[in-house]
């Protein structure tokens, strides 16, 4: 906890200041003093770190500008950790009503209109050992009123993302009825 505390602070500090735009978190590595004189077919008996292909940080909150300013810095975090940040999309705004009722009556006492927004950030090959530490750092860092979740990236997340035009599927439908598109020669 303290570690990713502390990793969380260097992030915010980098994001503040202008001149540490192209700054990259440097983790200290091992030493290997007998690598020069060992054979080479060791190298390959050496573990592959698995990688997820593509994997979606998911935001969710009712404060617009909030969520906008953690969309932002979730990815200036990743790409701090040398990951590859291949697509952010928005999806519309859900609307919730919610209603007070008077007490033992049906009589509505106040209405309430929310709206719940969800920003996506898809994050491409993602190191195993990276993923662990961005996720503690994403759940250390979340404001107020704002949700996360990460996930792996499927077809469903796909057609969500895409809003239907009705108007244009009525203008089809309409041609298709007045004998189809004419075919040029």
């Amino acid at each position: 906890m303290f570690v990713t505390k502390c990793l969380a602070q260097q992030f915010f500090k980098m994001a503040r200041l202008q001149s540490f735009k192209s700054a990259k978190i440097c983790i200290p590595s091992v030493r290997h003093y007998g690598s020069v004189y060992e054979p080479d077919y060791l190298d390959m008996l050496r573990p592959d770190i698995p990688e997820y292909e593509k994997v979606n940080i998911q935001i969710k909150g009712y404060d617009f500008a909030i969520l906008e300013s953690f969309q932002k810095l979730v990815h200036t975090i990743a790409e701090n950790m040398d990951l590859e940040v291949s697509d952010g999309w928005a999806l519309p705004p859900k609307t919730l009503n919610i209603k007070r009722f008077i007490a033992n009556s049906e009589n509505v006492e106040t209405q309430y209109t929310l709206n719940v927004y969800e920003r996506n950030i898809q994050v491409v090959d993602v190191p195993s050992t990276k993923l662990s530490l961005l996720i503690e750092v994403v759940e250390d860092s979340l404001p107020a009123g704002v949700k996360a979740s990460i996930h792996r990236h499927t077809e469903e997340h796909e057609t969500l993302r895409y809003i239907p035009d009705n108007e244009l599927k009525t203008l089809k439908v309409q041609l298709e009825e007045m004998g189809g598109s004419r075919k040029k020669k």
